[in-house]
């Protein structure tokens, strides 16, 4: 009994880690174009996951951001740009990761755009 209780429990942790780490990765039309339409008036954001161990914070500044149909009403938003290290690239992201400025405070564009999700981090300042 114990095992099968043990077992469960690890079925029910792997499930929950697997549905944070792709809260906001694919969206619908409407959610994908609302946050191109966001992101693009964007200088920088920061890509971090709060819920993932070994993540660290990549500060990327904007050359261009766009969806990519991925499926049947299934969109992804990519961000192409720079990062602190002057490393080019273009990556696909998950909102519920990716943090803007808002008065020297980083804020998770997921909730922003007012989509549900758990960036599992507070407002932070850069640096902090």
């Amino acid at each position: 009994m114990l095992l099968k209780s043990l077992f469960t429990l690890l079925i029910a942790v792997s499930f929950s880690t697997i549905a944070r780490a792709d809260q906001l990765q694919i969206l619908n039309f409407e959610q994908a174009d609302a946050a191109v339409a966001y992101l693009s008036e964007e200088e920088y954001v920061i890509l971090y996951c709060g819920c993932c161990e070994t993540d660290e914070m990549t500060l990327v500044y904007i050359s261009s951001v766009y969806y990519e149909e991925v499926g049947e009403d299934e969109y992804v938003v990519h961000v192409a740009g720079v990062d602190a290290d002057g490393n080019e690239l273009d990556t696909e992201i998950d909102l519920a990761y990716v943090h803007v400025n808002i008065e020297d405070m980083f804020y998770c564009v997921g909730q922003q755009l007012g989509y549900e999700c758990d960036p599992c981090i507070d407002p932070f300042e850069l640096g902090s």
